[in-house]
């Protein structure tokens, strides 16, 4: 595995690969890392097209964080982002870039192995998806390919990025979706509609506000408790 740390702090740099070369030597499994002290220098590394994961700094000194991981994934469209930062404020911004996770720099040796074990796993699982059975033909959908699912009288709707075209409409009830969605970043955020949380961009005023610049309207009696689910789901593994 290849993997790139960029911070402008040349001591937090070396420190981060230390943690991640130690957790992957516990695991005897083979990572080659690169250390970068601006996105310059990064930007420079050799094969980046090679990488497939990459922690940085959000707030370097010569360089917007968030600027650089969208260069990066013009090189690398696959690699994983994880932002650091000292600063909470800048968490939202990732989102932009679909960026994994967002890791404060004083909390990073209790919050990196969760990080790693996460992003290991998905690497290595197959991808999850949702089988659909229409007109006597089954087909499975990648979850990470659904942006929400909608109940039209007795059919779903399954959306993907391209606004109010579904990818595929199946007969079912949201009532009869199976519970693996939910365990896997779904949440039902009114009567007819369920939101994959890493396709959100906001919720607030009644709304829920995806990626594709879809609005759909929030439950008012379970306003709390939805917005409640998707900030807890943001600090876990946010995005994005």
């Amino acid at each position: 595995m290849h993997i790139l740390v960029c911070d402008d702090d040349a001591v937090f740099a070396a420190q981060m690969d230390e943690y991640i070369s130690e957790w992957f030597r516990a695991r005897e499994i083979q990572v080659q890392s690169t250390v970068c002290t601006s996105g310059e220098q990064l930007l420079a590394t050799p094969e980046l097209e090679r990488y497939q994961l990459a922690f940085l700094d959000v707030d370097l000194k010569t360089t917007d964080g968030i600027a650089l991981g969208r260069q990066l994934r013009q090189v690398a469209p696959d690699i994983v982002l994880v932002y650091i930062s000292a600063y909470l404020e800048f968490a939202p911004q990732g989102y932009t870039v679909n960026a994994y996770r967002y890791l404060l720099k004083r909390d990073i040796a209790a919050q990196l192995p969760s990080c790693l074990e996460d992003i290991f796993a998905g690497m290595t699982d197959p991808k999850k998806t949702l089988e659909v059975r229409h007109n006597r033909t089954t087909s499975e959908i990648p979850l990470d390919q659904i942006y929400y699912l909608e109940s039209d009288l007795r059919q779903i709707n399954v959306y993907g990025d391209i606004p109010h075209q579904p990818i595929c409409t199946f007969y079912g009830k949201i009532a009869d979706l199976p519970a693996m969605l939910y365990e896997n970043g779904f949440l039902q955020v009114g009567r007819s509609d369920v939101v994959n949380l890493q396709y959100v961009r906001s919720i607030r005023n009644y709304k829920v506000e995806l990626r594709s610049g879809v609005e759909l309207n929030a439950s008012r009696q379970d306003f709390a408790a939805i917005r409640s689910a998707w900030l807890e789901w943001k600090g876990q593994f946010g995005d994005e």
